[in-house]
């Protein structure tokens, strides 16, 4: 579900941004944005980090065309009238470093962040939602839920009773971090001693918070 890069990946593109990007600043969040890790950070005020990496080889190569397609893919975005507010997304940092491509967009709101992946980055139907429970639309909820100390476990009936909090699906494997109180993840989910959840990397991850 790294759609941005995948999208790109599949145009034969690549971009080099003359940005200072160092190790400390390869972070979504608390999360170092590795090789190979792609991740999203969504804060108490509910604005977005999206991070991801994606490895090219040589042939794929045009700096100058992947960030011409970057930058204007942001900016369509922006002065749509899908967006929530003036520059709702900007990249924060993007690098190419040994053949391997590093992505920060900053999204003003997890609306944007939803309507982007959605509607802008063609997610398939039913692979991505964020919102509250009560929006999610052809969405599906499955499987059994349990809370991150393991000590409570749900069905997703009755997860979707609750309807008014907020619900992150994915169908790739993200490291995630939420700055409000996560309620329940799925059960292919796994929470480390800092709070960060690691979802599925071959089915349907869900965080509920």
């Amino acid at each position: 579900m790294r759609y941005i890069l995948k999208r790109v990946c599949a145009l034969s593109l690549v971009l080099a941004m003359a940005l200072s990007f160092t190790a400390c600043g390869k972070k979504v969040g608390d999360i170092k944005l590795d090789s190979g890790v792609n991740a999203i950070y969504i804060d108490e005020d509910g604005a977005v980090s999206y991070g991801v990496t994606e490895k090219f080889a040589d042939k794929d190569y045009d700096k100058d065309a992947l960030e011409k397609y970057i930058n204007d893919e942001v900016k369509k975005y922006n002065s749509s009238s899908t967006a929530s507010v003036d520059d709702a997304i900007s990249v924060d940092k993007f690098e190419v470093e040994d053949k391997e491509a590093y992505l920060i967009l900053k999204l003003a709101t997890v609306y944007d962040f939803n309507s982007y992946i959605q509607n802008y980055n063609k997610a398939e139907e039913g692979t991505f939602y964020a919102g509250t429970i009560e929006e999610r639309g052809d969405c599906k909820i499955k499987g059994e839920f349990t809370s991150p100390d393991k000590k409570e476990t749900l069905k997703a009936k009755e997860i979707k009773k609750m309807s008014n909090a907020n619900i992150l699906i994915v169908d790739s494997k993200y490291k995630v971090e939420i700055g409000s109180d996560v309620k329940y993840i799925s059960s292919n989910c796994n929470v480390d001693e800092d709070g960060i959840v690691t979802t599925s990397d071959k089915e349907k991850s869900y965080i509920v918070y």
